[in-house]
């Protein structure tokens, strides 16, 4: 457990927009059986705060926000202990706990903080870890009944297809695994870990459009690079008010999306 809380420890440093504990559990927090069940309010809670991110939502692309957003919280706080030490956290639905708090606690609250007042976070427990003889297998099957009863209910509640919706959950963890491989300076090795969870045989997970790209351009009369994770799934953004498509959309063609792309690095000095 030592290693996984230094893992945790690690995580909260690099990416405090996620919380996440392990051990004995305490506060508010609710199993994701119950979080997600179609009569509690949670769902509308985590529905509501999609509003923030863009006008103009209806209920699709708001689940669809959702989805990728919780899939993302949770890769990256499953992802970093996974990465960092090869255990796996207990994901099983009635195992894993969570709570939606705020994103900065008031007596944490600092003048140099840039985070707005009222942004939240999901926080996740852990139960225990678990090893396997193939860990990305055992992280997968894990990872994958942990988000059943959370499409089931996104699917009843706003429509969102099933399909959609896992091939979101993909995207999550793949651009998790990226952001996370890069803090610790192993971006390959994170990019084939979560490749080897995604894509296994007859898996909800599983498309070939999951997958990475490495876009170079010039910035100061200098080559730069940066490595981008490319959609399975689509966000819905572009049809929210004054939305548009992802530079890496999957609904965008390869050129468009390697010119946006080169922008995007060219604009950024690859960064």
């Amino acid at each position: 457990m030592e290693q996984a809380e230094a893992a945790i420890v690690w995580q909260a440093k690099h990416f405090p927009q996620v919380a996440a504990s392990m051990g004995v559990k305490g506060g508010d927090f609710l199993s994701v059986t119950d979080a997600w069940r179609n009569d509690g309010g949670v769902i509308e809670w985590l529905l509501d705060y999609q509003n923030r991110f863009a006008d103009g939502m209806d209920d699709r692309v708001r689940g669809a926000h959702l989805i990728s957003f919780y899939s993302h919280h949770l890769s990256v706080a499953a992802g970093a202990i996974y990465l960092r030490t090869g255990l796996v956290p207990d994901l099983r639905p009635d195992r894993l706990a969570l709570r939606f708090e705020p994103a900065v606690p008031q007596d944490r609250v600092s003048p140099v903080d840039n985070r707005p007042s009222d942004a939240r976070r999901l926080d996740f427990h852990f139960e225990h870890t678990l090893r396997g003889e193939d860990p990305a297998l055992l992280f997968h099957d894990l990872f994958a009944e942990s988000f059943i009863p959370v499409i089931d209910a996104l699917q009843g509640r706003t429509g969102l297809s099933r399909v959609a919706q896992w091939r979101l959950v993909a995207d999550g963890l793949a651009g998790a695994f990226l952001e996370i491989g890069a803090a610790l300076g192993e971006e390959e090795r994170a990019m084939a870990a979560a490749l080897a969870i995604i894509n296994r045989a007859g898996s909800p997970l599983s498309s070939d459009a999951v997958r990475y790209t490495r876009i170079g351009a010039i910035c100061g009369g200098v080559p730069v690079e940066r490595l981008f994770r490319l959609r399975s799934g689509c966000c819905l953004y572009y049809r929210t008010d004054g939305g548009d498509f992802c530079d890496v959309c999957v609904l965008l063609d390869d050129e468009t999306q390697k010119s946006r792309l080169c922008a995007h690095v060219e604009r950024s000095g690859g960064r």
